[in-house]
């Protein structure tokens, strides 16, 4: 297993449904891509990726696409990284 996250995409405005659509398909064609959903709420697409490398370089490269407005990295951890106990 290599390095996974979930990526927060919003889609920008003035794409129509059917470029929408076609952007999903972009994006589930890209090897990285596990899945990619469409949803509601503050994002308009939720997409995991796992690489062997960075998942912020996946990130960089779905950003550039012209149809994106803004992307958020979710990177998933092994554990609750945040809330470890000081070590004594």
């Amino acid at each position: 297993m290599g390095l996974r996250a979930y990526l927060l995409i919003r889609i920008a405005d003035d794409v129509s449904r059917e470029q929408a659509e076609k952007a999903l398909r972009q994006v589930e064609g890209m090897p990285e891509v596990d899945f990619a959903d469409p949803v509601v709420g503050s994002y308009d697409l939720v997409v995991m990726v796992e690489t062997a490398q960075n998942a912020g370089a996946v990130a960089e490269q779905i950003c550039r696409l012209a149809w994106v407005k803004s992307l958020e990295i979710l990177k998933i951890t092994t554990s609750f990284e945040r809330h470890r106990a000081p070590a004594a």
